[in-house]
């Protein structure tokens, strides 16, 4: 076989992998990983099982591949927030809001994986916590750690603050299809977009805000 046909052959499989990576991550955030099955992935993803095992050997090693899909996501935040680093924490804090509202809405699936395996616990959210979403969340965490040193921000425990605020910020985003049948409302649209990442940064986050006077400090329990 010639060196061009066996780039090309290559370069098919990689295409084959990665439609069968999209699909697969696309199942495993709606349905649950114990739901989907390899025959539905390989169904969808217009494959046959015998070429999907080919490149993935196990339901475990295609949920793991699938996740790191979304790594990209991830790393394209980062690099944003470092070059901001010398801003106030609370600012920072909003940077990173607004990003990941913003990732949220171009890819649903990451909300709704933190959400299924957040709450089913065990091995697959230790992974993501490893290889994922760890990093993440601990930068989150001390921002607004470092916020509420700063007098920025009232003074609740910073990890239940991160989490109670990325939990409302993929609502809208997890529950878009409740939002158009039970209310006619369609979210996912520039205006709808705009309108979620109001409430979230001015509504929800506002009223983390530390009032200055001090008094958020005495009466918060």
């Amino acid at each position: 076989m010639s060196k061009t046909a066996t780039v090309v052959a290559l370069g098919k499989g990689e295409r084959t992998a990665a439609r069968i990576r999209e699909v697969a991550l696309d199942q495993f955030s709606r349905l649950g990983f114990e739901r989907v099955t390899l025959a539905g992935i390989a169904e969808a993803a217009e494959v046959s099982q015998p070429t999907l095992h080919y490149h993935f050997r196990d339901k475990d090693h295609l949920w793991r591949s699938a996740m790191l899909e979304l790594a990209a996501v991830i790393g394209d935040e980062e690099r944003l927030l470092k070059a901001a680093r010398d801003a106030p924490p609370l600012t920072q804090l909003r940077m990173a809001m607004r990003m990941f509202l913003e990732v949220s809405w171009r890819h649903p699936a990451l909300g709704r994986i933190i959400a299924l395996e957040g709450m089913a616990g065990g091995e697959r959210l230790a992974w993501l916590n490893e290889n994922l979403t760890g990093a993440r969340n601990r930068r989150l965490a001390e921002l607004a750690r470092r916020a509420m040193a700063a007098g920025e921000l009232k003074p609740f425990p910073p990890e239940l603050l991160v989490v109670t605020v990325q939990a409302a910020a993929v609502g809208a985003v997890n529950l878009a299809p409740l939002l158009r049948s039970e209310f006619g409302y369609e979210p996912d649209t520039p205006e709808g977009r705009a309108a979620h990442e109001e409430l979230i940064l001015n509504a929800l986050m506002q009223g983390l805000v530390a009032d200055r006077s001090g008094r958020d400090a005495e009466e918060a329990p």
